[in-house]
């Protein structure tokens, strides 16, 4: 192992901090909880992931660690090289890659939704939107990131494509990781968030796939600029071209 390799083991600052969980919890909880330390970067990108570190961390069991890490790893978050699994080195280019395939899936997505859309996905939705707006009004910034992505993620799932969905997930954890990024060195309002999430769910829920369509494109170009600033301001690399 080189020297300079990054080690879960290693990461003095989280070792010292209670993290125990009960060992009957499932894969999906210990996902999340290892998708909070990477997105808040406690665990930093390019970290190695061990399946017997993350239950030594963790305090459970290599079982659920496994199931895991193959749960981020779906999601992109993770990815395996020859020597082991490690946490994705986002650059410039894959945030303008990722960008990239949500302007054009996304779009899709949210078209799809508006034209399947009944009472019974109009429900879904504004719960998801009114579970936004309440973290949004609580100052929950914890919380903002995961509601975010839970309201895209159940249009992604009312758009009633199987291949579509598959393919977004496949880049949740990265697009998860770019909104926490956003968060910490962007300059977010969040009651102008929350205005346009609601009105991409109200178009929805109105059946208007064609404007629906027009905003999510101008939500994810604010968010690409957003994100490349971030890069600049957190020195990461030149994003200036």
């Amino acid at each position: 192992m080189a020297l300079s390799e990054k080690r879960l083991s290693g990461l003095v600052e989280i070792q010292n901090t209670d993290m125990s969980l009960n060992r009957s919890l499932l894969k999906d909880r210990v996902a999340n909880t290892l998708r909070d330390y990477i997105s808040s970067g406690r665990i930093p990108e390019g970290t190695k992931l061990t399946e017997r570190e993350v239950a030594t961390l963790l305090g459970i069991s290599r079982i659920p660690a496994r199931d895991a890490l193959m749960v981020l790893e779906n999601e992109g978050l993770v990815i395996s090289k020859s020597n082991g699994r490690y946490v994705i080195e986002l650059t410039e280019k894959d945030v303008r890659e990722i960008h990239a395939l949500r302007w054009t899936l996304e779009k899709l997505a949210v078209e799809l939704a508006a034209q399947n859309v009944t009472d019974k996905t109009k429900s879904m939705l504004l719960d998801a939107l009114r579970s936004l707006e309440a973290v949004g009004a609580g100052g929950d910034v914890n919380g903002w990131t995961r509601e975010d992505m839970a309201l895209h993620r159940a249009i992604w799932r009312l758009a009633d494509n199987a291949h579509l969905l598959k393919v977004l997930d496949s880049v949740l954890g990265a697009v998860f990781v770019l909104a926490e990024r956003n968060k910490i060195y962007g300059e977010r309002n969040v009651e102008d968030d929350i205005a346009e999430h609601r009105e991409l769910v109200h178009l929805i829920v109105a059946g208007d796939a064609a404007r629906a369509g027009e905003v999510i494109e101008a939500h994810l170009k604010k968010s690409l600029e957003m994100t490349l600033k971030t890069f600049r301001l957190s020195d990461v690399t030149d994003v200036s071209r």
